[in-house]
């Protein structure tokens, strides 16, 4: 659905600003902008919605002077980080209006699993399209009031960025060497978050920490935490001090984003028989190798729903239209299908269970002479499985990339046109086998992965568990991961790194290590990754 109105951002050269611009205009949206160099009056009395991205110190007194200058229901849309005083002020207008906070950073190349703190004030028509728009792009809306908002950020942003000057400031003063000569694991992680704190706007944390109506009574507890610390130590009192550190690991063990996946609610797949009573979604239509995959695990067909891409199989499971999703995972010839990784953590969906599929390519067509066929279509993984059969028999055909190896079957109606897929699409389309088996390589499997948006117990003694992690970035951090891994006998089956789209040059790693999550020394090995890893996701263990 297009937003057909005129959008402006007031602060549209700012960082912040300037990432809504653009994103704006990958909407096929036209904002205008305008800053304190250039006022925009006229641009502002003509627009429906008004995005107000500046400092927060100005954010009050931006409002009150917007206000007078718009034209009757235009939506005001406040952006700013602490939002009780902005949002009391926005009510008294009486205009359309709600608060926005983009929890993340303008170097994010893509909003896709991003999140947006939002505070209804007065909705209307017009707002709910803006949150459409971000959903729509992938965004995570978490709704919630002014004051909850300032409560969260002054723990989560004023009172971290705080806690990190603090330390920069006591490591400077006593020049301490900040060059990892001389260092530990958990310094080195540590100085990777404090550098990324410093290294942001000034003013902005000054603003963030002076103007937040909630800091002062948190910094306050951190104060009183630090002088029982102080105080313990100067007792001497070690045992105190242990049993404190003790109950802290506990509680933050609890919630850790590494948690064990209980199995109270698990049915076993004697009781689910993957059957009539689920369904499961696989890229369709009927005759690709999904398909085929997906009948190794249910035999009535019935209970199978085509989609037409990947994105498809992994939202229809996301939305619950369909129980169960079987997507491709890794070819023995071209590799991983990177855009599953990404999905899985995208949708936040779990793997249960791994079906590797033979696969035989075939030259398919309602012609019944390969010397007539000039145009083949296919999915760009048979196509490349089968490029030298191609070139030495039919060099002259042209080739088109499909989204499955059966998306082209309209196509065949046409003349001379073929595509590569299964003797099982041969079976179902009564089409010709002009060639058996045109893949490059004999030994040609894939990997599927069935997935859901719980975890499943489908096997009995499950022994592979796949990991999403994101790191600290700075030397030797993959090695000092790995090192994790052999201490304690864990074998890897699979590690890659995909971009973070969060900034240039900035990874994410996946690994599938030949361990099940219920090994005493898999969760040993998670638990002291986390000093090099910010987030530890179990993405399914299979």
């Amino acid at each position: 659905m297009k937003i057909d109105l005129n959008i402006h951002i007031i602060g549209g050269s700012g960082q912040m600003g300037s990432w809504l611009k653009k994103f704006l205009e990958s909407q096929d949206l036209g904002p205008t902008t305008s800053d304190i160099k250039n006022e925009g009056e006229d641009l502002i009395k003509n627009s429906d919605i008004i995005f107000i991205s500046v400092p927060i110190d100005v954010t009050e007194k931006v409002i009150k002077e917007t206000a007078k200058k718009v034209k009757a229901g235009a939506l005001l849309i406040d952006l700013s980080s602490i939002k009780s005083k902005n949002c009391d002020i926005l009510e008294q207008t009486n205009l359309p209006s709600i608060a926005l906070h983009f929890l993340f950073g303008p170097t994010v190349s893509t909003i896709q699993n991003q999140k947006i703190a939002y505070i209804p004030i007065k909705e209307d028509s017009k707002s709910k399209q803006i949150l459409k728009m971000f959903k729509d792009a992938g965004a995570q809306i978490i709704q919630m009031t002014a004051k909850e908002h300032d409560y969260q950020m002054a723990h989560i942003q004023a009172l971290t960025h705080f806690v990190n000057f603090s330390l920069a400031k006591v490591l400077t003063d006593d020049k301490i060497k900040l060059n990892g000569q001389i260092s530990t694991p958990v310094f080195l992680a540590q100085m990777s978050a404090t550098n990324r704190v410093i290294s942001q706007n000034p003013n902005l944390i000054a603003q963030i920490q002076n103007l937040n109506p909630h800091f002062l009574e948190v910094v306050k507890k951190l104060q009183d935490s630090q002088s029982t610390l102080i105080k313990l130590v100067e007792q001497g009192d070690i045992k105190k001090l242990e049993n404190l550190y003790q109950q802290v690991s506990d509680s933050l063990e609890s919630s850790s984003p590494v948690v064990k996946e209980t199995k109270a609610d698990v049915q076993k797949i004697e009781k689910l028989k993957l059957k009539n009573k689920v369904n499961i979604s696989f890229l369709g239509p009927q005759g690709t190798f999904s398909h085929q995959a997906a009948t190794e695990i249910v035999t009535d067909i019935t209970a199978l729903v085509p989609c037409r891409t990947v994105y498809d199989i992994f939202n229809s499971v996301s939305l619950g239209s369909s129980d169960f999703g079987i997507v491709p995972a890794e070819n023995s010839i071209e590799g991983t299908i990177r855009e599953t990784l990404d999905f899985l953590v995208d949708f936040d969906l779990k793997v249960n269970l791994e079906v590797s599929l033979p696969i035989h390519q075939n030259l398919l067509s309602q012609e019944e002479n390969i010397n007539k066929i000039t145009r083949i279509i296919s999915h760009p993984q048979a196509i490349a499985q089968s490029r030298e059969w191609i070139e030495k028999n039919i060099p002259n055909a042209s080739v088109e990339f499909s989204t499955s190896t059966i998306a082209g079957i309209e196509e065949l109606k046409k003349e001379g046109t073929a595509i590569i897929g299964s003797t099982l699409a041969a079976k179902i389309y009564k089409l010709n086998i002009l060639a058996k088996n045109i893949e490059s390589k004999e030994l040609n499997m894939t990997k599927f992965y069935l997935i859901s948006k719980n975890p499943i117990s489908l096997k009995k003694n499950p022994n592979k568990t796949m990991l999403f992690l994101t790191v600290f970035n700075r030397v030797g951090i993959l090695k000092d991961i790995l090192t994790v891994f052999s201490d304690f006998d864990i074998n890897l089956n699979k590690l890659e790194s995909r971009p973070s789209k969060e900034k240039n040059w900035d990874y994410y790693f996946y690994i599938e290590v030949a361990s099940s999550v219920s090994e005493v020394r898999l969760t040993q090995a998670l638990n002291i990754l986390k000093q090099f890893c910010p987030l530890i996701k179990v993405l399914g263990e299979y």
